[in-house]
């Protein structure tokens, strides 16, 4: 009973860090490859 709701109310914010996480490095990445070839 207690490990359910507490899974429940961690289980979104880490959902949100995860995509934050996987937006910012497909960020980085298309700047890096953009600025990359943007210097040739």
């Amino acid at each position: 009973m207690i490990e359910q709701p507490h899974f429940d109310a961690y289980s979104i914010p880490a959902r949100i860090c995860f995509t934050v996480a996987l937006l910012g490095c497909a960020v980085l990445i298309a700047v890096l490859v953009t600025s990359v070839y943007f210097l040739e």
